[in-house]
């Protein structure tokens, strides 16, 4: 293949604001107009382009091919060989009725933090889930984890059974090897016993290690995560002289600064945060709150700040200090203050107790005790943040994964017991786990796949998923909610609590290990407030009270000068589909679009523009990466906006027994993190010669830069599209007329609306080579672009589903009226009638129709059967599909009121997408009632139409974004 040249980035134009708005573009080769990007947007089957060299002869004889096959797939009365979904046997389950679906709440963990769900069974098994409306940590919404445990659930690649050195063994097996070893550790009292395990915030957990103690009381238990808070914790205790966790309120705030992270994405709180931050924004009261973003990479609280500072990881703790010294807190820094700082002091200084500093987690503690300090001077406190006990602290007999380490090296390790995460994968490079954990005379891992952990112990004991077990789980801000299970048991499996409970000589049942914490809480009236709890899913009056601070902050030793050493400072960050790689083996997220850069399938070390230039690299490009010693080849993305002299890692790729469909995806950052600076290191890049392919969707479904995205002052309207003549008739406006709306000033990127869609509508996922030729199959998806200079771009979001247009260009070219009209304004596609032809897709303005070139049910990335939904048909190869407006749900919802004898109710059907939207972006209804919510978007000054002067008239329309105003700025 021949070397693709480096982009040469002093010769890409900065785009100008025109009348019309901010000048987009997707990518740097875009905004370069490259002629190779140009011709692959200009095509309508870019799988074509990308092709060598076809000539035209060859080019008819495959599009003829592809009109036979799909006929011939028409005709065929079982095309899916039988996979296809079928309903289970009704069960006789008290107050459930066969065909109708039960709701049950529970909780889901995130890095050992609950998030409140509602799981939608069918006929017994799990096909949807949606947030909880009563957990404050996701008040209805989810994000793409939660959405994406469906597939989990139904995960063929799931552990069933015991293993004893590799090779099955059966429960019974297990228990008689393992009941001696446990008599031995009675009577021992846990001498050589310890336990590993990730961070948790279940009080049943808790209780269940503190009886362990006391059982045996000389084992020690050990948590892990790769997502770790210590530096948060290390900052506690240096300010606050005790372990705390931060709650923060941006609905009380009128100035955020951020230095790092991502509080709309990697908090505990993070769908809250989302949430209360824009309905800040609509308060009408007060004027628009101010989001400044001082980071390394883009993130989507960045993406979403009124105004954003890329800043190099080694410079961040200077800009900190200097902020507060310009709030009247600590001693000056040694260097010039960042030209940034007086802005946003400024800022913060006007805002005062509504202010609010926040940190994220990679930073060093020096930099969590300077946003502690300013935002105490602030008088935050009370206010926009407040102070609660530690939400998954056990106590302070818990030691690190470095104490096991050392332990293990001195011969003072005899049984080592892993409940649950991989710490052999995700262990930091220089600590070799699995060696040390061969050395341990026995060793057993309780996990749901046998993974990189299990390949290392003696034993592996199948993990039950978190649908199919009981127990509990604490918010962010200490609130509790049951778990559980909303199937009977897919496959055979222990709990973390029964494993735990079976060491503590509890009794193995997870519910009565679950109901035993909560009766000794409640005492009296323990049967009532049971029901009400598992009814709610969520325990009332259990959130963690304020705890009175008493400062000790000690800001008098100077700030370090940032470094002048060589080398590029390394940034390790959880990766937005697939985590820490818990998720890797899951298909939808693997397949999802990341947020900011669209990858698909693999992560890719992000770096700036100017950084390419210094290396002469372009996005694909191999480099190695070295930190202390280590090196990992990956392949480079050029992320607009990223901080010069930086690369950011994506974790939780490069597994080895992920799965079939995580298996040698990405490359190993864990290969090179060490475990004195797992977030930020100091290392070197060097260009490796060769490319690796990076499958990115950025430039899918172009709109070749036609007015997309509109960006208007707070009391600005966009510019209306004229009225124009057409030929197609309009249609009658009587009964229901159903619309959406899309606020763009709302949508953050998450993605969540997406992997909703996914799940909700039996969407395929066709892989990485697919991908690669366009052919990804999402009904919904969400456009990134980029306005302005590439160094620090606005970043806009739009997500993209069907425009159901009164006036459809599709319908009218279709040969055999396989997408048709309904009389309530949906643009119906009749799966039975399609042969296709894929005109409609030719002749849709807005790229959202998909079509199935293979039988993607029957792939190696194929979805259980019993994880779809029964409601909504799975199409078969030749079929054209997209976006209905999810009528199964309006369907559901007509015949409950028609059973009712009564009218629709405004709410009453929600979409999908709708359904998981953390900042409520996205607005379904009826149109033709004035009071609807999305009838009452539509009237707003900031309301416009995709394209509208096409005259397509859609019933899909938009709020125009609002741009940053002066004021406070």
């Amino acid at each position: 293949m021949r070397e693709k040249p480096p982009l040469d980035i002093d010769a890409v134009p900065v785009p100008m604001t025109t009348e019309k708005g901010p000048t987009l573009w997707r990518s740097l080769e875009e905004l370069a107009d490259r002629p190779e990007v140009r011709r692959q947007i200009e095509a309508e089957f870019p799988d074509v382009v990308q092709a060598s060299s076809i000539d035209r002869r060859t080019l008819l004889r495959l599009m003829s091919a592809s009109f036979a096959l799909g006929g011939l797939a028409a005709c065929n009365g079982n095309g899916s060989d039988g996979k296809a979904p079928l309903l289970s046997q009704s069960r006789t389950l008290p107050g459930s009725t066969p065909g109708v679906p039960l709701t049950v709440a529970t909780s889901l963990a995130l890095n050992g933090f609950g998030r409140g769900v509602l799981v939608k069974t069918q006929e017994g098994r799990p096909v949807k889930i949606e947030g909880n409306p009563l957990h404050p940590a996701s008040l209805g919404a989810t994000d793409v984890f939660a959405q994406a445990e469906i597939l989990s659930l139904y995960d063929p690649d799931r552990s069933d059974t015991p293993l004893r050195s590799g090779s099955p063994m059966s429960w019974e097996e297990l228990t008689n090897s393992i009941r001696p070893v446990r008599n031995e550790l009675v009577v021992s009292e846990g001498r050589g016993l310890h336990v590993l395990m990730p961070p948790t915030s279940s009080p049943t957990l808790h209780r269940l290690m503190a009886q362990a103690r006391q059982l045996f009381p000389f084992a020690t238990f050990h948590v892990f995560s790769p997502v770790d808070d210590g530096n948060r914790r290390d900052a506690a205790l240096a300010s606050f002289g005790r372990d705390l966790d931060f709650v923060y309120d941006p609905t009380r705030a009128d100035v955020i600064v951020t230095l790092g992270g991502d509080l709309f994405a990697e908090e505990p709180g993070h769908l809250r945060y989302a949430a209360d931050y824009q309905a800040r924004r609509r308060m009408r009261d007060r004027a628009m709150p101010r989001l400044y973003a001082v980071e390394t990479r883009m993130s989507l609280a960045g993406a979403r700040a009124d105004e954003r500072v890329p800043l190099r990881p080694r410079d961040m703790e200077a800009f900190a200090q200097a902020l507060a010294v310009a709030l009247g807190t600590g001693a000056a820094p040694t260097t010039e203050a960042h030209p940034s700082v007086p802005k946003l002091a400024d800022a913060l200084r006007r805002a005062g107790s509504r202010g609010l500093v926040v940190p994220g987690r990679e930073q060093p503690a020096r930099i969590h005790g300077l946003a502690h300090a300013v935002n105490a001077g602030l008088g935050a406190f009370g206010t926009t943040v407040r102070a609660i006990e530690p939400v998954r602290s056990a106590d302070d007999g818990t030691g690190t994964l470095a104490d096991l380490v050392s332990a293990i090296e001195a011969g003072a390790v005899s049984r080592l017991v892993i409940l649950g995460g991989n710490p052999v994968y995700a262990a930091p490079a220089d600590i070799d786990l699995a060696s040390l954990i061969r050395r341990v005379p026995l060793s057993l891992h309780l996990g749901q796949h046998r993974d990189e952990t299990a390949e290392v112990c003696h034993w592996h004991v199948p993990e039950a998923h978190p649908l199919e077990s009981w127990g509990d789980l604490r918010a962010f801000d200490g609130t509790v909610g049951l778990r559980q299970p909303a199937t009977m048991p897919l496959k055979p499996g222990l709990s973390v609590e029964e494993l735990l409970g079976l060491m503590a000589g509890q009794n193995l049942n997870g519910q009565a290990l679950v109901q035993a914490t909560w009766r000794e809480a409640w005492g009296d009236g323990f049967e009532e407030r049971w029901a009400g709890a598992l009814e709610d899913g969520v325990i009332a009056g259990s959130a963690s009270p304020t705890v009175a601070l008493t400062e000790r902050f000690d800001l008098t030793a100077e700030t370090a000068a940032p470094s002048t050493s060589g080398g590029i400072d390394v940034v390790f960050v959880p990766d937005p589909s697939v985590w820490d790689g818990t998720y890797a083996n899951n298909g939808w997220l693997q397949e999802l679009p990341k947020p900011l850069t669209k990858q698909v399938w693999g992560n890719a070390a992000l770096i700036a523009p100017e950084t390419a230039a210094v290396f002469g690299l372009s996005s694909g490009d191999a480099v190695d990466v070295t930190v202390e010693g280590r090196a990992v080849r990956a392949p480079v993305w050029i992320m607009p906006g990223h901080a010069p002299g930086a690369v950011t890692l994506p974790l939780g790729y490069g597994r080895r027994r992920a799965g079939r469909i995580g298996d040698g995806i990405g490359f190993d950052a864990y290969a090179v993190r060490p475990s004195g600076r797992p977030w930020i290191a100091t290392g070197e890049i060097g260009k490796a010669g060769e490319r690796i392919p990076v499958v990115s969707t950025q430039r899918h479904h172009s709109l070749q830069g036609r007015d997309i995205v509109r960006v208007v002052a707070p009391d600005q309207a966009p510019a209306p599209a004229a009225d124009q003549p057409s030929l197609y008739p309009e249609w009658p406006t009587e009964g229901h007329a159903w619309g959406m709306a899309i606020d763009l000033d709302a949508c953050i990127g998450c993605n969540a609306c997406v992997i909703a869609c996914q799940a909700e509508n039996n969407i395929a996922v066709v892989g990485p080579d697919e991908v690669a030729k366009g052919r990804e199959m999402h009904w919904l998806r969400v456009d990134r672009y980029h306005a302005g200079d590439p160094a620090d771009p606005e970043t806009y979001f739009q997500p993209v589903p069907c425009m159901h247009c009164e006036k459809a260009p599709c319908e009218v070219v279709c040969p055999v009226n396989a997408t048709v009209h309904s009389s309530e304004g949906l643009n119906d596609m009749v799966y039975n009638r399609c042969i296709g032809t894929r005109t409609c897709s030719n002749n849709c303005p807005y790229k959202v129709r998909r079509f199935n070139f293979l039988d993607y049910q029957g792939t190696d990335y194929v979805a259980s059967p019993e994880a779809m939904n029964p409601q909504v048909t799975v199409r078969d190869r030749g079929v054209m599909e997209k976006c209905t407006y999810c009528v199964q749900r309006i369907g559901a919802a007509r015949a409950d009121a028609r059973v009712e004898d009564r009218l629709l109710r405004d709410g009453e059907v929600a979409t999908a997408c709708q359904q998981a939207c953390p900042t409520t972006a996205i607005v379904f209804g009826d149109v033709n009632d004035p009071a609807s919510a999305v009838s009452r978007l539509k009237q707003s000054p900031r309301h416009y139409a995709l394209l509208g002067d096409l005259n397509t008239k859609p019933r899909t329309t938009y709020l125009a974004r609002i741009a940053p105003s002066s004021e406070n700025g």
